[in-house]
């Protein structure tokens, strides 16, 4: 097989992507994990913007008025 290497990865992506989706739609457990997981990822978001970002951008305001 003489494909592109891009043309490869770019198949393997989709194939994982479809392979995702079908799981999700037909297997419960599977979509209980992704939901965990995604509302993990929400809670992590969450957490980063409003301890760590928000304050330092915050600062980073008061600093360049100060300027």
């Amino acid at each position: 097989m003489s494909a592109n290497p891009i043309t490869l990865i770019v198949l393997a992506i989709v194939a994982l992507v479809a392979a995702v989706i079908y799981a999700y739609q037909r297997w419960g457990w599977f979509r209980n994990v992704v939901q965990a997981a995604w509302r993990g990822i929400q809670t992590a978001a969450l957490w980063a913007w409003n301890v760590v970002l928000k304050p330092t951008f915050a600062a980073l305001m008061v600093a360049v008025r100060f300027v």
